[in-house]
């Protein structure tokens, strides 16, 4: 079975875009020095250079977008993430509630990006 010229051009577009990363910066400027301290906390799940760690269902860090990391981080802080059905996002909630601010999230992220 052959797929006619256009459906396989039209396939091949959705394959090279929809892996693609977008295109997305940091919200605002990162102070990776910043972030450097405010992971200290992160660390004790996530690992020392974000490897993560399956005992605890810490997952991997290191080679993360920091614009994923960011968007994960505001989705636990505004309970998109971590809600009663998600055990171990429930556990991660709270960590990320205790940033601070918004500039917090960037920092951290930015700092994790370095890995």
């Amino acid at each position: 079975m052959s797929l006619p010229l256009k459906s396989l051009l039209g396939l091949a577009v959705v394959a090279t875009t929809a892996f693609a990363a977008p295109n997305v910066a940091l919200s605002q400027e990162a102070d990776v020095e910043r972030g450097r301290s405010l992971y200290r906390t992160c660390q004790t799940c996530h690992g020392a250079q974000g490897q993560g760690n399956a005992a605890m269902n810490a997952p991997r860090l290191a080679g993360q977008f920091p614009w994923y990391l960011e968007r994960q981080l505001r989705h636990f802080r505004n309970g998109i993430r971590g809600g009663e059905r998600d055990t171990y996002g429930a556990l991660m909630a709270p960590m990320a509630a205790a940033l601070p601010d918004d500039q917090a999230v960037t920092d951290v992220s930015a700092y994790i990006a370095t890995f």
